[in-house]
């Protein structure tokens, strides 16, 4: 009987200790030291998680954010690709957080460790820098909570290159939010400079892409196409995405063996998102930009946008409505042949040479009415697979998603396989929105990392 009650005793003691709630400075902390430090440290965008008893403090406020999926910021939904440096957490994780909330957030013991070096850290050797404002400082604008700033930056180098990694090395992270960069194409360069210097201080504001707000403006654009016929679609047109830093981001090569293309006399136009909200008054000064740089690739590359150019002249042709107090689906599609066929008139080969098409990412892009979306590609069989999916879409958070395994597609399937995007948007407002490129306007694209694979060109 004595020995009896002793087991009993024992499987008590083993079921309670099976049912502990996870502690704070044994699992929640590594964890926030792995998946938040990147973002939330001294002297970034938000307030700092370096402190470890400050952000004990927060608990409620973070499990609350990791049930939802809100933090860390990654829109992708699980379950349908592999990403490169995905730093969401998994399901297991999570239910670790919410644990550790149903144990009443039980400390624990601190661990003898210095906090964990961001997940994303690594070496960027690059071969060209370039100051974002060279000589010049901004100061983003105290009466908004999000400033979009576009400045023109020349391309320096005097033959044709290939762009094959970046990395941005802000100035002021406690007002940089984020960073896209777009190329644009030389023969609209000047066009890009005049733009710029038309407006009151460094650079101008640039909320949906490279083109300057004010051409959304029915008026504005009317006047700029008065000087420059179709102007504003030829801007747009003109340039490409050419790459992107977010908090937490360090220096990333593209794929191996691929690059973008820059001719000469080319400009970038980096367009800055500062967010002021915790340093008011702060002004952004010394951001640069880091290229690794390659005179030859095997596979020139190009971010690919999918989208319907209609839809951009929506004040015009009511392409894409979204009523008021309503919601609205919109979806495109094209295929990898047609894609195929642009990217070889960009690159000025002779599209019988492509052998085959890879793609790399995916990367949808809406406006503040988004909701959500998601990018499939169909197959020649039929089978659709889907690239991203974002259930709950967030402007603030816009990245590329690239696979950890490219998709490659010969050139006799290309006719047959097809990218698709679509988009869910929601106006809660009195007021319809249509489609266009102002910041009251919306759109719906994907841009997708495609390269080619080429024949040698015959002698």
């Amino acid at each position: 009987m004595h020995q009896q009650l002793l087991s009993l005793a024992a499987a008590c003691s083993l079921s309670v200790s099976a049912l502990a709630a996870p502690d704070y400075h044994g699992e929640i902390r590594p964890m926030i030291e792995q998946h938040c430090l990147m973002c939330h440290a001294d002297d970034s965008i938000s307030f700092s998680f370096a402190d470890p008893e400050f952000t004990y403090n927060l608990g409620p406020a973070i499990v609350a954010t990791v049930r939802d999926r809100r933090m860390p910021p990654w829109l992708a939904e699980p379950g349908h690709q592999q990403y490169v440096d995905d730093i969401s957490l998994s399901s297991a994780q999570i239910e670790t957080f919410l644990a550790w909330a149903d144990g009443g957030f039980p400390r624990g013991e601190p661990a003898s460790r210095n906090g964990a070096p961001p997940a994303l850290a690594r070496s960027f050797q690059a071969d060209l820098a370039l100051d974002v404002l060279p000589g010049q400082s901004y100061l983003p604008r105290q009466d908004r909570a999000d400033d979009y700033r576009c400045f023109v930056i020349d391309w320096p180098l005097d033959e044709p290159a290939y762009v094959t990694g970046f990395r941005a090395a802000p100035g002021n992270l406690r007002v940089v939010h984020h960073l896209v960069l777009f190329a644009v194409q030389p023969q609209l360069a000047e066009r890009f400079r005049e733009l710029q210097d038309a407006e009151e201080g460094p650079g101008y504001q640039c909320f949906g892409a490279a083109v300057p707000d004010r051409l959304g403006l029915p008026e504005q654009r009317q006047a700029y196409e008065q000087r420059y016929p179709d102007g504003v679609i030829e801007l747009h047109r003109g340039n490409y995405w050419l790459a992107h830093w977010a908090p937490g981001m360090e220096g990333y090569s593209f794929p191996s063996g691929t690059g973008i293309p820059m001719p000469p006399g080319s400009v970038l136009v980096a367009q800055m998102h500062y967010y002021s909200v915790y340093a008011p008054g702060e002004a952004d000064t010394g951001s640069q930009m880091e290229f690794q740089v390659s005179s030859l690739v095997e596979r020139p590359a190009i971010n690919v946008p999918i989208t319907f150019d209609p839809w951009f002249e929506g004040r015009r042709n009511r392409s894409l409505v979204v009523p008021p107090e309503q919601s609205a689906r919109y979806a495109t599609a094209a295929t990898l042949q047609g894609i195929a066929g642009y990217m070889s008139r960009l690159f000025g080969v002779d599209p019988a040479r492509v052998e085959a098409a890879e793609v790399h990412s995916a990367n949808l892009h809406m406006h503040r009415f988004g909701a959500s979306g998601r990018v499939t590609l169909t197959e020649p069989s039929g089978r659709k697979n889907i690239l991203l999916s974002v259930p709950r879409w967030d402007l603030n958070w816009q990245r590329d998603f690239t696979f950890d395994e490219p998709m490659v597609f010969p050139a006799a399937q290309l006719e047959r396989t097809r990218m698709g995007v679509e988009c869910v948007f929601e106006n809660p407002t009195a007021e319809e929105v249509l489609g266009g490129y102002g910041s009251d306007d919306e759109m719906c694209m994907n841009l997708s990392y495609v390269a080619l694979r080429l024949t040698e060109p015959e002698s």
